[in-house]
């Protein structure tokens, strides 16, 4: 009986076994075909490559959004969470601060978002007009 058992458990192993190298290869096969259409670049992009080739201008401010956090905004922008704090006002001690939405900060202090996000988009303008952009 033991015999017998483990003799349908080596032929289940063996069988799954034989499935994952068919799809190993198949997975490869697809790889190989994407790389030859350039859908996928074999190409090793360093992330601060990205982002100085892909970060935002001035020009760019009105896609300043409610839900977007200061930190994202200003790893958006290249402009740093403390030129936040000094041209909006915002506390030293704001929980979270600037991983917090504008939409939950302009909470916080009791005013509209719409009103602080032209605030947010001003001080990301004014700050590229004081470094020159």
């Amino acid at each position: 009986m033991k015999l017998n058992r483990s003799k349908k458990y080596f032929a289940l192993i063996s069988l799954l076994t034989v499935v994952l190298i068919i799809l190993c290869v198949f997975l490869v096969r697809q790889y190989h075909a994407i790389v030859r259409q350039a859908t996928v670049s074999t190409e090793r992009v360093h992330i601060n490559d990205l982002i100085r080739r892909h970060s935002l201008g001035v020009s760019d401010a009105g896609l300043i959004e409610p839900w977007m956090t200061f930190a994202y905004v200003g790893v958006s922008f290249k402009v740093p969470a403390s030129y936040f704090v000094a041209s909006l006002n915002i506390s030293t001690s704001t929980p979270k601060y600037p991983n917090i939405t504008i939409s939950r900060y302009a909470r916080m202090v009791a005013t509209s978002s719409d009103v602080l996000v032209k605030a947010v988009r001003s001080a990301v303008q004014n700050y590229f007009a004081s470094v020159g952009q």
